[in-house]
């Protein structure tokens, strides 16, 4: 993939539309903000890299009304929506700063909870929960020919460093590792998956590597590897392509169309899986997602619901110029789809615009009509139905989290 394409992907992607909204609060219409809210929705204005980062505390995703203007916490100079998050605090790693955090937001802004230098990543690739209050993260050394990990004491921000040993020998030309968000922590292990890639023509090597990785010694112990699609995910934080099911079985997506062909054609993006008690890819196993649903997979949604079903963010046009979305869902142990939500209005959206509890999925939807909504999917009844109103018209509606 060439430079050019890989950036116009990645803002597209990030950003999803262009242009820059005002946001300035209105004193008289102004509404107070909610500290005792559930949830937080990350709202974007402005184009990337110009972009304001804003969250919208809210109560109820369900019914009401909400609006920006008056209400939103200005985040942009602490944190942005790669951020990770868990029990009400945010985890931020700033590699541009060389910089890893803990925060919560409070009193209508960023409280810094405690920060610690960290540059041992060139940037956050994945990360993955051993337990409650340890956080394991990965991504490419300075170089890229290796890949770097950090695992998090969360409960006093106490860091150690390593490297992942026994990763597969770079093949020749191809001088560094391309590692996605998909990392998770099974049957006592780390698993994520690598490409290789040329960086003279940024083509990568038609062969997906998946790996288990002891913990905490952070040694390679078993490489799988499928030539059907290539891609590894997406950075973590920004998006969520991968999870361990129910039944203790791990599912991720290859969401990257990258250049694995002298010709110049782009890997297809699939869904794979790792069965619980198992250290390689299932080979029996194998979702081409246009193949299934007639549309191609959005970089960066693919979630769990529960009761072996999962939501999956669909392109409505093919390729890099797309920016209306749709979702589907898939039944997990057949590789199937059961239907798509048409009644959710087709649209714009941000990396992970999709919260999961208790088998519904809560899907913020950009329309550009100046009132956009939340839509609920119910996985129990298989209805859609509408939710919570947001007045503003924004660029993107990043992410979704529970606050308690």
């Amino acid at each position: 993939m060439n430079m050019k394409m890989y950036t116009k992907f990645f803002v597209l992607a990030l950003a999803l539309s262009i242009g820059v909204a005002s946001c300035k609060k209105d004193n008289n219409d102004a509404i107070p903000i909610d500290e005792d809210a559930a949830f937080a929705l990350w709202i974007q204005v402005g184009s990337w890299p110009n972009t304001n980062y804003y969250v919208l505390n809210v109560e109820d995703l369900t019914q009401g009304a909400a609006k920006l203007q008056g209400n939103g916490i200005d985040v942009t100079t602490k944190l942005n929506n790669s951020v990770i998050t868990k029990d009400g605090f945010y985890y931020f790693y700033n590699s541009a700063e060389g910089r890893f955090g803990k925060y919560t937001l409070e009193n209508g802004a960023v409280k810094v909870i405690k920060e610690v230098p960290l540059s041992h990543l060139a940037s956050l690739a994945g990360h993955t929960w051993v337990n409650n209050s340890t956080l394991v993260m990965i991504g490419n050394n300075a170089s890229g020919n290796g890949v770097n990990a950090v695992v998090v004491n969360t409960d006093d921000l106490s860091l150690t460093t390593g490297a992942i040993s026994g990763l597969p020998e770079l093949v020749t030309n191809y001088t560094k590792y391309l590692v996605g968000g998909d990392i998770q922590y099974k049957d006592g292990k780390l698993f994520f998956s690598v490409n290789m890639q040329n960086t003279s023509n940024y083509q990568v090597y038609p062969r997906l590597y998946t790996m288990a990785v002891s913990y905490p010694a952070l040694s390679v112990t078993k490489i799988s590897t499928d030539d059907r699609s290539v891609g590894v995910g997406n950075t973590s934080g920004y998006f969520a392509t991968s999870f361990v099911d129910g039944n203790g079985d791990m599912y991720f997506m290859t969401s990257w169309n990258l250049v694995w062909n002298d010709n110049g054609t782009r890997a297809p993006k699939g869904i794979y899986r790792i069965k619980k008690g198992e250290d390689e890819l299932d080979k029996s196993y194998y979702i081409n997602v246009l193949q299934e649903t007639g549309k191609e997979a959005a970089a960066g949604t693919f979630m769990d619901l529960g009761n072996g079903k999962a939501i999956l963010k669909l392109q409505e046009t093919e390729g890099y110029e797309n920016e209306k979305y749709g979702y589907t869902i898939i039944d997990l142990e057949t590789g199937k789809e059961v239907r798509k939500l048409t009644e959710i209005t087709s649209g714009e959206s941000g990396e992970r615009n999709i919260y999961v509890e208790n088998g519904k999925a809560y899907i913020a939807v950009l329309t550009g009509e100046g009132t956009d909504y939340i839509w609920v999917y119910d996985s129990a009844t298989d209805k859609v139905s509408k939710g919570l109103s947001i007045q503003g018209g924004y660029n993107s509606f990043s992410r979704i989290d529970k606050l308690k």
